[in-house]
């Protein structure tokens, strides 16, 4: 890693003009996603208009609405976009006051009138190395170098995003150097286990899903009993060559189960810490994303603006939510993945965890050569999850963001998002017909794949 990484000089001059335009507003409307890293991004926006002493009122959404948007901005001279409105720009570029974007996803186009803040603007993948946190927290330290203290915050949304997966790069390295530089977040070694009693921290790993040990009292004292661990120790309390033991077994059930080593390479990631506020920022990047989903976003972002009560709540609706995935994961397992021709798809028995349990089927269950679609049936429509691996991207040239926005589309839904994980609604009814045109479009990609391949 490049030890004096810069931002890109074009991104920062995007930020300048931000931070110039946040300066000349006195009463400012943002709206952010409602998922980890749109609430760690609107964490770091309204800490630095609270610490600038601008006027600010923050709603989280699922979704761009332009209507929303529209409703919401009288009054107001400066709107903030987290998170979202790359690809909504004609509807911002019509509206009366400034506007600021700051978003990852790739977008449709750039703009003369929007302030435009994206990682992919400037040459950097937004689905790895640069998300809204990312952006957000490269505006405030523009605006102050004070605000390096709220890389903690960013840094939840980051890990949120999953972008430290194999490695940061891009901002993400720019931020991560100058933030341990201030002593603001460190570095920990990677670790396959969970903090905490072993007993407990492998009864509820979902990351990773360790078939016949997670949800399984017996299976994981007969793991322990085989690495030789007898006590209910935090797992950096055993002794090193029991840990190497204990390691050996969990990584080999995982790869006898279909995990590949590149998922668990990615398992074996950094760990970020925050001497400052003692936190793990995967455990916040969890507490985001149960709050998020919960609906609880005003509890998140009352937490990352330094609210104890608030971080109870979360932490407590971190750990329910944890369970809630372990549950649904078990049940998705037990039942088996629905099988296409090129995708693999399941009906999730839960609302609120259903994305969260496609990942962890793609990852550590399911056929790594297939796409994973989760459907869920909600508020009279059906929710979808899609996820992919690197392989999958990469080699199979699958890009899960244009799949479902074709295949939401073609049955009057509507979907998109990164090439490797990817979301949508859809009506409900629709499902069979969803799942055969998605499962079609995903042979296309592949096949165009294997034809560039061969006319090189």
């Amino acid at each position: 890693m490049d030890e004096n990484v810069q931002l890109p000089s074009n991104l920062l001059s995007r930020l300048k003009k931000a931070a110039e335009a946040v300066d000349k507003a006195s009463k400012v409307r943002v709206i952010s996603h409602n998922d980890a890293d749109g609430l760690g991004s609107a964490g770091v926006i309204c800490s630095f208009l609270q610490r600038s002493c601008k006027e600010f009122h923050c709603t989280m959404a699922k979704g761009f609405d332009e209507k929303l948007v529209r409703d919401n901005i009288e009054s107001y001279d400066l709107l903030i976009i987290s998170d979202m409105g790359s690809n909504n720009l004609m509807a911002l570029e019509s509206l009366p006051i400034p506007v600021i974007v700051l978003d990852h996803h790739k977008p449709e186009r750039d703009s003369e009138k929007v302030i435009h803040c994206n990682p992919h603007l400037v040459g950097i993948d937004g689905a790895t190395s640069g998300c809204a946190s990312s952006v957000a927290l490269a505006l405030a330290t523009v605006i102050s170098e004070a605000n390096w203290d709220l890389a903690w915050v960013a840094f939840g949304g980051i890990v949120g995003d999953r972008q430290h997966m194999r490695g940061l790069s891009g901002i993400n390295v720019y931020l991560f150097q100058q933030a341990q530089r201030r002593k603001m977040i460190e570095e920990r070694p990677p670790q396959l286990i969970t903090d905490g009693p072993l007993k407990e921290a492998l009864y509820q790993s979902t990351e990773p899903f360790i078939v016949g040990v997670s949800g399984d009292q017996k299976g994981v004292a007969q793991l322990l009993a085989d690495a030789g661990v007898m006590d209910n120790l935090p797992y950096e309390s055993v002794e090193e060559r029991r840990q190497m033991k204990l390691n050996s077994l969990i990584s080999l059930q995982l790869l006898q189960q279909g995990c590949t080593m590149a998922n668990l390479e990615e398992v074996l990631c950094p760990r970020f810490y925050s001497p400052e506020k003692k936190l793990f920022c995967k455990d916040l990047a969890n507490a985001l994303n149960a709050c998020g989903k919960s609906e609880k976003q005003g509890l998140g972002l009352a937490m990352l603006m330094g609210d104890k009560v608030a971080k109870d709540n979360a932490w407590k609706m971190k750990d329910d939510f944890g369970m809630e995935l372990l549950k649904t994961s078990l049940e998705v397992q037990r039942k088996g993945l629905l099988q296409g021709q090129h995708i693999q798809y399941f009906i999730s028995p839960s609302q609120d965890v259903s994305s969260e349990a496609c990942g962890v089927m793609m990852q550590w269950v399911g056929d790594q050569n297939k796409p994973t679609i989760s459907l869920t049936h909600k508020g009279g429509e059906v929710r979808i999850s899609s996820r992919a691996n690197q392989h999958i991207v990469n080699d199979l040239g699958v890009d899960l963001g244009a799949a479902l926005r074709a295949a939401t589309g073609k049955v009057g839904g509507n979907g998109g998002g990164h090439n490797v994980a990817s979301g949508g609604r859809i009506p409900f009814g629709k499902e069979e017909e969803f799942i055969r045109e998605l499962d079609r479009i995903i042979g296309e990609q592949k096949a165009l794949k294997e034809a560039n391949f061969s006319a090189k």
